[in-house]
């Protein structure tokens, strides 16, 4: 369920950066399930200087992970986490909505990462029907308000929010549907999600779960 980035320059991450709104954002792809367009959700970190980071969550495409799930296997395609940083952020065709969600104690770009990392949230798989995304956007909101960097009750907002179908009208209107439920995918330990691989590549690259655009530094 990939998405079209924002059309800015790429940047290194601001690590250090300190964020004041995490942006929740319903994309428009290009797949149709059920004659309608399927939606991807993901969040951009945006900064006080005006940087924004994109956090990605998108299962991986046939190029990154060329197997198939077996047969009695309780997840679908593995993740990978796309971070990546911009001067600015442009509005693209594919962003049909976006809810912000305001900071508390001004944390920096690092530590928003860090509370993903220490949740081992990067070791994901996506549900065995495909979906995913939106599950992770919401564990992910789940976590900085258990970490105090989002106020409380804002994952209660966001799901209300998460449990609808989005499309963008020609007349730029926004059509929305109520959705039943919000598939889960898997999240695994580290050691779970190293085992597991093996049993389909020997040689799995178990460090191959962030995107390259992300440069990690303390």
């Amino acid at each position: 369920m990939s998405t079209s980035r924002p059309r800015a320059l790429t940047i290194a991450v601001p690590t250090r950066s300190r964020v004041v709104d995490v942006r929740v954002v319903v994309h428009k792809t290009r797949g149709v399930v059920n004659n309608r367009p399927v939606n991807h959700w993901c969040l951009y970190l945006h900064t006080e200087e005006g940087y924004v980071v994109k956090v990605n969550m998108r299962e991986k495409t046939s190029e990154e992970w060329s197997h198939i799930p077996y047969r009695d296997a309780d997840y679908g395609r593995p993740g990978i986490l796309d971070i990546s940083a911009y001067e600015t952020h442009s509005v693209t065709p594919s962003m049909i909505k976006a809810w912000d969600l305001h900071t508390v104690g001004r944390p920096r770009v690092k530590d928003l990462i860090s509370v993903l990392r220490e949740n081992h949230r990067e070791f994901y798989t996506m549900s065995k029907c495909g979906s995913g995304c939106r599950f992770w956007v919401y564990t992910a909101i789940s976590d900085f308000e258990g970490a105090g960097y989002v106020n409380v009750g804002t994952m209660t907002f966001i799901h209300e929010r998460l449990m609808f179908w989005y499309d963008l009208r020609p007349d730029l209107t926004v059509a929305r549907e109520p959705v039943d439920t919000m598939p889960p995918g898997k999240f695994w330990t580290p050691e779970a999600w190293n085992a597991e691989w093996r049993r389909y590549d020997t040689f799995h690259p178990s460090s191959d779960l962030w995107h390259d655009d992300f440069r990690y530094r303390s």
